[in-house]
């Protein structure tokens, strides 16, 4: 029973004998709910109308035969109507002929679609389940490439004195399309180069996730910001449709200015300039100056689109950069060239670097390094940002020959792997473990950025960054062979997109097996932000005697 407190003169309105569902629907389509100060003679006629509109409200549940009984009297405080509804048995689907015809009558997903609707012979009657079947069926017809699709037969039969309805739905699909010629709109780039990077070419199915990628591919290029796929059915040549592409090109040009803070790093400041279209055939040009508290560097990219210009490419680099790793700084500049690629499902990166490398911890080593190697990585989770599920692999090996234009020879390998795993609607749990070896028959003939340190706010929190490592007679921190770093953590949304988290970290670096973890716990904020999640954590040095805490800040993606 529900009773609204009316104004003086305004009609209150009581619905009784129907659950919950019912209820609110007929209170919807009862025109005399919303009359405020009315004259009577309106009062009464929408009285009359009432029990039509509550008729009307329980038909798209299946109840056709209510018995409604009503009043309307006038009190001191304004007009009262009650109606007391006894919504009757619903009417049941009795038949159904719900079927797919014409050549997509097989389709796995048109088919999954019937078996999935609520609509079954012997159900009550609900007409949300026969528009949701319809639809669904329609949408999926189309963006499986059947563009003809239409239902020959779409019809419920009610007899309400029978307490049944016959419900018939026929889909016929009509033939499949496929792509004719695909015709980017566009001046600035090479055509052949354009074809490349299309993922889609004629005579493939013409679906609506073809189309998507087809978009998808030419804005993820860089050299479009507007991508608008047209499909030309009314050119359609028999089974083949042409497709237009209109778009708009990006800036040639694009500078980049960027700053920040992290407890790791300090404040930072990042400035960049690309050049897109350094030829028509997709070349392009990457400068990035990047400086902070421990590291400035200074690099250059020229990068040359291969077959597969949407995953495959040739690059050539430049980099001049100062690293405070600990208490070592190390000073570098390298040149190389890199050929990345899609493989296997795996990011592969194929290199040759050649640097010049100063290391200075008290003392002064200089090196000269010719390193090809390897890198793979892999993610998989089930969205961009911030994720539920999902994981992450990544691995590099490189080294260098002291017979083969080197100071030194050794073999470096480290991997790692993020992972997260949903408990519940708000609750994450995230894994994260790091591991590397360094073969070389003395730490001090590795430079610096071959060493490993561990520590900070994306590592072992608890502890300062980069602040674990093997140091020398001096005290200082200069790094060591073998790195092994992990954590869990928990975090928990509590407010919109606020939350708090609970983490434990362990890891070091050492230059002897096994390694004595330095373990790191506590809690911290969390703010799931559009760009990245920013992290408040508090955590205690669980390994020192003291167990001093410390507050790490950071930003970015879980993955």
């Amino acid at each position: 029973m529900a009773l609204c407190p009316p104004a003086a003169g305004a009609v209150s309105v009581r619905v009784t004998g129907l659950p919950a569902e019912l209820h609110s629907n007929a209170r919807a389509f009862l025109a005399i709910t919303d009359m405020e100060e009315p004259d009577p003679r309106s009062v009464r006629l929408a009285h009359r109308r009432a029990p039509d509109e509550i008729r009307r409200a329980l038909r798209p549940f299946g109840y056709y035969r209510p018995t409604i009984r009503s009043s309307l009297e006038k009190t001191e405080e304004g007009w009262l109507a009650q109606y007391r509804v006894d919504a009757g048995n619903p009417v049941r689907i009795k038949p159904l002929e719900l079927r797919i015809t014409g050549p997509g009558a097989d389709n796995p997903d048109l088919r999954q679609i019937v078996a999935e609707s609520d609509l079954a012979p012997g159900k009550q009657l609900r007409h949300s389940a026969y528009d949701t079947t319809k639809r669904r069926l329609l949408g999926a017809a189309v963006a499986a490439g059947y563009l003809d699709a239409g239902f020959e037969r779409s019809r419920i039969r009610v007899h309400p004195e029978e307490g049944r309805a016959g419900v018939y739905l026929v889909l016929a699909t009509g033939p499949a399309y496929h792509f004719g010629a695909i015709h980017v709109e566009q001046s600035i780039l090479d055509p052949g180069y354009v074809e490349r990077l299309l993922p889609v070419a004629p005579g493939e199915p013409l679906t609506s996730e073809r189309l998507l990628d087809i978009q998808f591919a030419l804005s993820d290029s860089e050299q479009f910001q507007r991508v608008e796929v047209d499909v030309q059915k009314e050119a359609s040549d028999g089974a083949h449709v042409p497709v237009r592409v209109a778009t708009e090109p990006t800036p040639a040009r694009r500078y980049r200015l960027g700053g920040g803070y992290g407890t790791n790093t300090g404040p930072r400041v990042t400035a960049g300039m690309e050049l897109r279209r350094v030829t028509r055939t997709g070349h392009s040009l990457r400068t990035e100056l990047q400086v902070s508290a421990v590291r400035q560097s200074g690099s250059v990219q020229y990068r040359i689109p291969l077959k597969r210009p949407r995953t495959d490419r040739l690059t050539f680099s430049g980099n001049v950069q100062r690293n405070r790793l600990g208490d070592t700084e190390s000073r570098k500049q390298s040149v190389g060239i890199s050929l990345d690629e899609l493989w296997q499902g795996w990011r592969r990166s194929l290199y040759v670097q050649a640097a010049r490398e100063r290391t200075s911890n008290g003392s002064t080593r200089r090196s000269r390094l010719v390193t090809p190697g390897v890198s793979l990585s892999r993610s998989h989770s089930n969205a961009s940002r911030h994720p539920t599920r999902g994981w992450s692999l990544d691995m590099d090996l490189h080294g260098a020959e002291e017979a083969v234009l080197a100071d030194a020879s050794f073999l470096r390998l480290q991997g790692g792997t993020h992972w997260i795993y949903s408990l519940g609607e708000r609750v994450r749990l995230l894994g994260r473990l790091e591991a590397g070896s360094a073969l070389v028959s003395t730490t001090n003939a590795l430079p610096a950025s071959e060493r490993f340190f561990t520590g900070g706010a994306r590592s072992v929190r608890g502890y300062a960054y980069q602040s674990l490592a093997p140091k020398n007679a001096d005290g200082d921190v200069v790094g060591g062979r073998y790195l092994l770093a992990g954590s869990l953590e928990t975090d928990v949304r509590v407010y919109g997109n606020w939350g708090v988290a609970a983490f434990l970290d362990a890891g070091n670096v050492s230059d002897t097996l096994p390694l004595e973890l330095e373990r790191g716990a506590g809690v911290g904020l969390r703010w799931f932000s559009p760009v990245g999640i920013l992290r408040l954590d508090f955590a205690q040095a669980l390994s020192r005697e003291d167990r001093p805490i410390r507050i790490h800040f950071s930003m970015g993606q879980d993955l």
